[in-house]
């Protein structure tokens, strides 16, 4: 480059002699001045368009130059940093106390202190460039669709086959305005206004003329006043009218963990508690009928005193049934409980698909949960666990071909208790944990219909019919209750049956039924018309 600089100084020198010499000779020679003028001044606009590459070629040279040197000092920055602590440890001695005394801070430790926390120029990114990063989003922002939401305007509905003909037009322009004639006679108007008048708007001279014929209109008129009308919003979606019915109910808030515990010390309610924090997300208790009452605390009415949900058991002969209603007592679910019983099965055993001992087997009970909308489809179930099981898993309910579907929450024994141990006043509560999977999201999340719900629900009613479980496996919680109320209904039905007859017999003995039918022929001339009021006209069935 330095060589280059005196080459283009030793040219301009040059040029600099001729152009002297040619202007000493300019007086003797007037004809060739004008000419070495012109040449001379070509010369030197091509000697100063070389000395600007010239410059810009030695600032490019000494910029790459610059940024090799930097690159090869970081780099020889980076290999001393690296190869400092392996060569610290090959040398401290394994186990000694000078092992842990750091190395002495050589050149390159000290270079790197001072040269990497400055950052290069081209390490810096421009404001340019983040004002073109700006207004690329900005440009995205206005061509994307925004996301719908409730606040979007309803669509307009599609109008009908015979409004879309009476309602036929075309845009035309008007020129005989009742504007335009009044301007006939303003003589304002040629008048110049001010430059900062405010002027009048324009008066709009694109009008909608009808082109449907009128007798044409007529019939159309008519057709539309006889056809069925569209609605005049779309029907809402199903998601809609489900957040909208369960608003009316509270709503549990809690994560992925819940743990369902007894009524203990001397509290009559249950709980469903978040683990982490300890916090009572809702209080149930036994009814007399067998079932469950759920609950949430009020500031005003105490703890559990306002209604969550329900949970009942109807009457069945051959199965067990448990509804689950929420807080407007609106059926959301039913429970069926199926009980399967093994003859010959080993005492720790809990499925015959695994190797276990069989020298000491002996009869075994197994239980199933599924969940089932009102409808009578299933939409989640339990794994078939044995009785005192300590874990059982809720699962999508799956059709044949894949017999276990997708997890959706599991349960585990918290402490060593079974039947109705874990009522007991210990100093750790007992009870059962429950996690849920991400594939227990649910569109109506919190409350009875919240598919976690549902599982937590039925978790708590299987640890409180097991108190009570028998020798044989069979759950007898509520049975009483449940002939009661059914022979209940049959002795009243029995007693109105009986009395209506009675009075039937009585009736006729005495003659009263004679009477009686008197009587209610004269009511029926008195109060019922003698003939209608308004006939009804036929309905018109146009013809086409």
């Amino acid at each position: 480059a330095s060589q280059t600089v005196c080459e283009l100084a030793h040219s301009a020198g040059i040029v600099y002699s001729w152009v002297r010499l040619f202007h000493g000779m300019r007086g003797c020679m007037p004809f060739l001045g004008r000419h070495v003028r012109f040449f001379v001044s070509v010369f030197a606009c091509w000697c100063a368009s070389a000395v600007d590459a010239a410059q810009g070629a030695l600032r490019e040279t000494l910029r790459i130059g610059s940024s090799s040197n930097a690159r090869g000092k970081r780099s020889a920055l980076l290999s001393a940093a690296v190869a400092a602590p392996e060569a610290s440890a090959a040398v401290a001695p394994s186990g000694g106390a000078e092992a842990a005394v750091p190395p002495a801070p050589g050149p390159a430790t000290e270079a790197s202190a001072g040269e990497l926390i400055t950052p290069l120029p081209n390490d810096t990114i421009s404001t340019e460039y983040w004002s073109k990063v700006d207004a690329a989003i900005s440009l995205a922002g206005r061509v994307t669709k925004p996301p719908s939401s409730f606040n979007d305007p309803v669509p307009t509905p599609t109008p009908e086959p015979w409004k879309k003909v009476f309602q036929a037009s075309e845009s035309v322009i008007v020129v005989d305005t009742p504007l335009s004639q009044a301007n006939l006679n303003n003589w304002e108007l040629a008048t110049p206004m001010p430059p900062n008048a405010v002027k009048a708007p324009a008066e709009q001279t694109h009008r909608s003329m009808s082109v449907v014929p009128y007798d044409m209109q007529i019939g159309a008129r008519i057709m539309y006043g006889l056809s069925e009308k569209n609605t005049a919003t779309p029907p809402p979606s199903q998601a809609i009218v489900d957040e909208t019915f369960v608003a009316q109910c509270p709503m549990l808030m809690f994560s992925n963990q819940l743990a369902v515990r007894a009524p203990r010390c001397g509290n009559p309610y249950g709980e469903w508690a978040d683990p982490a924090t300890d916090r009572v997300v809702l209080r149930w208790k036994p009814t007399e009928q067998g079932g469950l009452y759920f609950g949430v605390d009020s500031a005003l009415s105490g703890q559990g005193s306002v209604t969550f949900a329900d949970f009942t058991e109807s009457f069945s002969i051959n199965r067990y049934i448990f509804d689950l209603y929420n807080c407007l007592k609106v059926k959301r679910y039913t429970v069926e409980e199926a009980i399967v019983k093994v003859d010959q099965m080993a005492a720790k055993a809990y499925s015959t698909s695994q190797d276990h001992d069989l020298s000491g087997t002996r009869e075994a009970i197994f239980y199933e949960y599924t969940i089932k909308h009102p409808n009578g489809s299933a939409v989640a179930k339990t794994t078939l666990f044995r009785m005192d099981q300590d874990m059982v898993n809720f699962t999508w309910f799956s059709d044949s071909e894949s017999p276990v579907g997708q997890l959706i929450a599991v349960a585990t024994r918290t402490g060593h208790w079974k039947r109705d141990q874990w009522r007991q006043c210990t100093e750790n509560p007992r009870g059962w944990d429950l996690t849920f999977t991400d594939a227990a999201n649910f569109n109506t999340a919190a409350s009875v219909q919240d598919l976690r719900v549902a599982a937590a629900a039925v978790l708590n009613m299987m640890a409180y019919r097991d108190e009570a479980v028998g020798k044989d496996g069979f759950q007898h919680v509520g049975e009483g209750s449940l002939y009661w109320s059914f022979l209940s209904v049959i002795f009243t039905l029995l007693i109105i049956s009986v009395c209506f007859m009675v009075a039937m017999v009585v009736c006729s003995k005495k003659g009263l039924d004679k009477k009686m039918k008197r009587f209610c022929f004269r009511l029926e001339q008195v109060l019922l018309p003698k003939r209608a009021t308004k006939i009804r006209q036929p309905v018109l069935h146009p013809t086409y």
